[in-house]
């Protein structure tokens, strides 16, 4: 089995489980209204002699002098009230503008200044703009003024984790710097959980022992943090004992973890398995990992669980998954891997043709990337290996950040008229720097992720290589006298419940995993 590294695949599912978050409200529809004119401004007139006053100060000797820049309206308190009717009347759009006028003016030692926040942040995040719903529940958070408010904005900013969002603003300089000793015990018990998540990125498992050991059983976040600890601990031993295996399997039964936590920990025992040549008890680990009825499933999964039954001598259903991999649903899929096992199925079935075929068809597929290693090109334009970079692990986490700043800025637009210049103006510039930082976590991360996939091609390419001499030397063998060919196994005859269908090149999803091929054998045995 040549697939990603055990360990480095385990850590990235250990640190990105995390309890499943509330929903968030669904946004109401509401048309787009300019908000209500500050009461108590000064007349148009006014303001413009106002104006002159000002550009006739300055020395008329000195260079253009920088204007200060011009004081916040002020703004009737009855427009926070007006702000929050609207939002609970199911109006976010006509919300956002008045409480963002608002905030500009009151003191931040004001009552309803955290409340301001709060409803301006989920006004936001109603009408689509989660980043920035959560840059104002983050700043609730890091200055804790109102003690009623701040529970609720983690709660949000709970519920937002489930979705892509900014890892450091949320999960390192809100939940990993927050002090426990004031929130509730359900917002406390994820808080401890977060921040014994970061001390294990950074090495500290002593101190992430100290949060996680303040989670109680029953609830899920003890759960992940089991998960988390056994990942750790594999990076730590040669040789995964017997008790760590039994861990992560009472872990995939886990009825307080979701399911794709149990699936990721059913993987772990399949993984550990196969590592120790308990290719049945993996293949029985891998019969654990429940999939959404209908979905057509993992790449990974499929291609692991091939291998599993290669080994095992399963050379037809092993051949039968390789035929599920050639689904529309796996198309895109990066899998060199795919392409070696059926080279090595068809040559134990002395297949030779086939076999050398199938060889071919992993160089021929892959000759643009190959010939890009070769020249030492920027590995990160070459389409197939960024896309197989951006498809898992801290890096597909980054992709899909980027990817949301992108589309919610587009969505910011929409809202030019009803917001008002100044909510619009802070809002473009939130995006604009978020979306460069971004830019730079994802390159960077984009980088080493596909210099990784690249080393998993060149393995497999040179696997290859060495297929089709061994197989060219097979094709020319000569045959001695007296050799016979090899008595065929016995077809396991189907159950009575089971029906059988010649393929016909579809696909069905609920089909995926029970494709079976029929093919004799063609090997020799010489007689004694």
């Amino acid at each position: 089995m040549t697939s990603r590294s055990l360990i480095a695949a385990l850590t990235s599912a250990a640190l990105l489980v995390s309890p499943a978050p509330a929903a968030a409200q669904s946004p109401a529809a509401a048309q787009p209204t300019s908000p209500a004119p500050a009461q108590g401004s000064p007349p148009a007139g006014d303001k413009a002699e106002a104006t002159d006053a000002t550009a006739a100060a300055p020395d008329a000797a000195s260079p253009a002098a920088e204007a200060p820049p011009p004081a916040p309206q002020k703004v009737d308190p009855g427009v926070f009230d007006k702000a929050l009717k609207d939002y609970f009347d199911g109006k976010p759009r006509d919300a956002a503008g008045p409480l963002h006028a608002w905030l500009q003016a009151a003191p931040k030692t004001d009552e309803n200044y955290a409340w301001g926040q709060y409803f301006l942040a989920r006004s936001l995040i109603d009408l689509g703009l989660t980043h920035a719903g959560a840059s104002y529940l983050a700043r609730i958070a890091r200055e804790r003024s109102n003690p009623n408010a701040l529970p609720r904005a983690l709660d949000t900013l709970k519920a937002l984790t489930d979705r892509p969002h900014d890892e450091v603003m949320i999960e390192e300089q809100v939940f990993g710097a927050l002090d426990l000793g004031f929130l509730p015990e359900d917002t406390g018990a994820y808080v401890h959980y977060q921040q014994g998540l970061v001390d294990l990125r950074v090495g500290n498992e002593r101190w992430a022992n100290t949060h996680f050991a303040k989670l109680s059983e029953t609830t899920a976040e003890a759960s992940h943090a089991k998960f988390a600890l056994l990942v750790t601990r594999l990076k730590q031993v040669k040789e995964p004992s017997d008790e760590i295996i039994a861990d992560f399997l009472a872990l995939s039964a886990d009825e307080k973890l979701t399911r794709e936590a149990r699936n990721e920990a059913a993987l772990a025992v399949a993984r550990l398995r196969y590592e120790r040549k308990d290719f049945q008890g993996a293949l029985e680990a891998y019969d654990r990992v429940k999939l959404p009825e209908l979905d057509p499933g993992r790449a990974s999964l499929y291609l692991e669980e091939a291998w599993t039954r290669y080994k095992l001598g399963e050379l037809r259903a092993s051949l039968g998954i390789l035929t599920t991999l050639d689904a529309p649903s796996f198309r895109d899929e990066f899998m060199p891997d795919k392409y070696l096992l059926r080279a090595l199925i068809y040559r134990d079935l002395c297949h030779y043709l086939p076999a050398k075929r199938a060889a071919k068809e992993l160089t021929r597929r892959f000759a643009d990337s190959l010939e890009a290693v070769r020249n030492r090109e920027d590995l990160t334009q070459d389409m197939r290996l960024r896309r197989a970079a951006n498809a898992h692990g801290s890096t597909q986490r980054a992709a899909r950040f980027l990817e949301t700043l992108e589309l919610e800025g587009e969505r910011l637009g929409r809202y030019a008229g009803s917001f008002g210049d100044r909510l619009f103006s802070h809002l473009t510039k939130l995006y604009d720097l978020s979306r460069a930082e971004a830019v730079r976590v994802h390159d960077a991360r984009l980088a080493e992720a596909v210099r990784q996939e690249a080393d998993t091609l060149l393995r497999a390419a040179e696997q290859v290589r060495l297929m089709e001499y061994e197989v060219g030397l097979k094709l020319y063998e000569r045959v001695k006298k007296g050799a016979r060919i090899v008595a065929p196994e016995d077809e396991q005859l189907l159950s009575p419940t089971q029906t059988a269908y010649r393929f016909d090149g579809e696909y069905w999803n609920d089909e995926l995993r029970s494709y079976r091929v029929r093919i004799d054998s063609r090997c020799i045995e010489e007689t004694p």
